[in-house]
């Protein structure tokens, strides 16, 4: 067990609890607070602490989801915990994220992504049409393609659009 966890375990409630109140200064404090750990584990080698990370990152995602309706505020924050537990899954795999021309790779889920969103921004479920690809798939290639930097996605109501990001 990692020394860090009841701090976590703390910070993560509090997270959880700013989000109830719309508190989005103190959300994104804890969520930054969160990700500084994070980064502090890897650099580190901490695999307690990242071990601990994953398991109270998660459990805030679930509990954030499961709480009825969700505004873009609440939402946002869902979308950076997703980002933030895939980070740290990929930290504790050791498996580098994978550069931007590899997933340009024709035949790929991330390829055919990219294709559907030059036709304009587009929500996951109109991705999912336009691709072929499972939601799975969809879900899983999203945050890759944000990291590096191909997409960017926002949240509309209960749905995020993803976009090619210009430039």
């Amino acid at each position: 067990m990692s020394v860090l966890e009841p701090a976590l375990r703390s910070l993560t409630d509090a997270l959880l609890e700013a989000v109830r109140r719309q508190d989005w200064a103190v959300a994104d404090a804890e969520l930054e607070t969160l990700a500084q750990a994070a980064v502090a584990a890897v650099v580190a080698n901490r695999t307690d602490d990242l071990a601990a990370l994953a398991r109270l990152v998660a459990r805030c995602h679930t509990a954030l989801s499961l709480t009825g309706e969700l505004d873009g505020g609440a939402m946002h924050r869902l979308g950076q915990l997703r980002a933030l537990a895939l980070t740290i899954a990929a930290a504790r795999a050791r498996t580098p994220p994978r550069p931007a021309d590899a997933l340009h790779a024709p035949g790929t889920p991330a390829s055919a992504i990219l294709s559907a969103l030059g036709s304009g921004p587009q929500t996951c479920p109109a991705l999912v049409e336009a691709t072929g690809l499972s939601a799975e798939e969809v879900g899983s290639a999203l945050p890759e393609l944000r990291a590096a930097g191909l997409v960017h996605s926002w949240p509309a109501g209960r749905l995020t659009v993803n976009a090619l990001r210009s430039g």
